[in-house]
C-alpha cells in the first residue's frame, strides 16, 4: 500500500481501490491500495473526510498498514476519497509551526523538544529546559515569527543511512529505515512522517498562549496560523467589551480591574462583618426565646430560604452560651436541619440524629456536639417534633 501523504500534503481528493475490509469492534476497517489520509501518530491527529461518501471516523496505522475506520462498508471497489481540507491544513500549520518553534528554542537556549501534540483547541510542546523565563519565551516567539517572514521553503524527502549522517539533525530518528526528513532550509532538519506546508509563510503566525513549568521541563501551549487569528479575535472582542463596560482606554484596563478587585474584596469583608453581626443579634434573640427544660435551655426555629452553612454558623454562635441545645431548620429547595449543643451539655447528638434524618428521607451526619443534614420538605415539622421529644426526655 502506498502512503501518498508522504509525497503530497495538498491532495484533497483522490480515487483508490479497496483491497481489504473487515469488521472489528463496531467499525469497518478499510485498506486502500494507496491513500492520502494521514493516520494518527507523531503528535499529529488523523485526517478526517469521506470514502465513497461515508464518513471516515478515524485513521490508524496497524501492522504497517493504514486503516480507515468507517461505520458503513463502501459499495464500490473503486472509491472516491475526500479529505477534510480545513482540518488537514490546520494540522499542517500546527506541525510546521512546531518544527520552527522547536528549532528556535534549541538554537537560542539549547532546549530540546521532548514531546509534541496537536489538540482540538491548541498545540503543545514540552521542552527539557525548565529554566526559561517569560521574557525568553517571548524572545523565542518573536524570533520564530521573524523567520516566518523570510518565507523559506519546507521540503520533505527520504534518506538512506549514508545521507543521514551528513545532515545536522535536531533530533535522532526513531526508526532505522525509510527515514523521512522535513527540512526548513538552513533552519531545521528533523525526521518526521507528518504533513507540512510548503513554505514558512503558510504557517502565518505563531503565538505562545501559555506555559507551565515542572521538574521534567516546561510545557508550552501555542497556536499557529488560523487558530492564532481566531484566538486573537476572541481576545480582542473581550478587550473591546471591557473598554466599553469600564469606560477606560485599553492600557488602563488592568489598573481598573485591579482597583475593582480590591474594592470588591473590601466590600465582601464588610458584608461578612455585617452578616456576623446579624447572626449575633439573631442568636441573642433566639436564646431569649428559648424554652427552659431545667437541665438546659432548648432553642428551636424554622426559617425560609436559609442554606445549611448559615444554619450551622447560627447554631454554633447560639451554643457558645452554656447549657443550650439548639435545633434550627430551614425550608428552601430541600429541608435542612442542624442540631447542636453547648460544651457543657452531656447529650450525644449523633446517637439519635439518623432517626431524625429518616423522617425526611435525608442525608447527613456529624459528631457528638453538632449534626446537620438535608432531605424532603414534606415531613420537616415531624422531624423537628421528634427531635424535641427525644431531647426533652434526656
Amino acid at each position: 500500500m502506498e502512503r501518498m501523504y508522504y509525497y503530497d500534503s495538498y491532495k484533497r481528493s483522490f480515487t483508490a481501490n479497496v483491497i481489504d475490509a473487515s469488521f472489528v469492534n463496531g467499525y469497518y476497517e478499510i485498506i486502500l491500495d494507496e491513500t492520502y489520509f494521514y493516520p494518527e501518530g507523531g503528535g499529529q491527529p488523523a485526517d478526517t473526510g469521506t470514502i465513497d461518501g461515508i464518513k471516515v471516523e478515524n485513521v490508524i496505522l496497524k501492522n504497517n498498514k493504514v486503516i480507515h475506520m468507517l461505520k458503513e462498508i463502501p459499495k464500490n471497489k473503486s472509491v472516491i476519497c475526500e479529505i477534510d481540507w480545513e482540518k488537514r491544513f490546520d494540522n499542517m500549520q500546527q506541525h510546521s509551526g512546531q518544527h520552527l518553534l522547536s528549532a528556535v528554542f534549541y538554537k537560542l537556549y539549547n532546549a530540546e523538544t521532548e514531546s509534541f501534540s496537536i489538540g482540538d483547541d491548541c498545540s503543545h510542546i514540552t521542552l527539557t529546559n525548565n529554566n526559561l523565563s517569560k521574557s525568553e519565551l517571548a524572545e523565542a516567539e518573536e524570533e520564530a515569527n521573524k523567520i516566518i517572514y523570510s518565507n523559506l521553503p519546507i521540503s520533505t524527502y527520504f534518506v538512506d543511512n549514508e545521507e543521514l549522517i551528513k545532515l545536522p539533525l535536531r533530533k535522532k530518528p526513531k526508526v532505522n529505515e525509510n527515514i523521512r526528513i522535513v527540512e526548513i532550509k538552513d533552519i531545521d532538519y528533523s525526521p518526521c512522517g507528518g504533513t507540512h506546508v510548503k513554505s514558512l509563510g503558510e504557517i502565518g503566525l505563531i503565538k505562545i498562549r501559555n506555559y507551565e513549568k515542572s521538574k521534567k521541563g516546561i510545557r508550552i501551549e501555542f497556536l499557529c496560523g488560523l487558530r492564532a487569528i481566531k484566538d486573537y479575535n476572541v481576545k480582542n472582542n473581550c478587550i473591546n467589551t471591557l473598554i466599553s463596560l469600564l469606560s477606560v482606554k485599553e492600557d488602563e484596563i488592568l489598573d481598573k480591574v485591579n482597583k475593582l478587585f480590591l474594592e470588591n474584596k473590601e466590600l465582601k469583608k464588610e458584608l461578612n462583618m455585617m452578616k456576623e453581626n446579624i447572626l449575633l443579634y439573631e442568636a441573642e434573640k433566639l436564646i431569649g426565646e428559648s424554652v427552659d427544660l431545667k437541665k438546659y435551655k432548648l432553642v428551636t426555629k424554622t426559617f425560609i430560604d436559609r442554606d445549611l452553612k448559615e444554619l450551622r454558623n447560627l447554631s454554633q454562635i447560639v451554643t457558645k452560651e452554656k447549657g443550650i441545645i439548639c435545633i434550627l431548620c430551614s425550608i428552601s429547595e430541600s429541608a435542612n436541619i442542624v442540631i447542636s449543643r453547648s460544651e457543657d451539655v452531656n447529650i450525644n447528638i449523633n446517637s439519635f440524629f439518623n432517626s431524625i434524618l429518616d423522617i425526611i428521607d435525608g442525608n447527613g451526619g456529624g459528631n457528638q456536639k453538632i449534626c446537620q443534614g438535608s432531605g424532603k420538605i414534606e415531613n420537616i415539622d415531624k422531624a423537628l417534633e421528634k427531635a424535641i421529644n427525644i431531647i426533652s426526655n434526656y
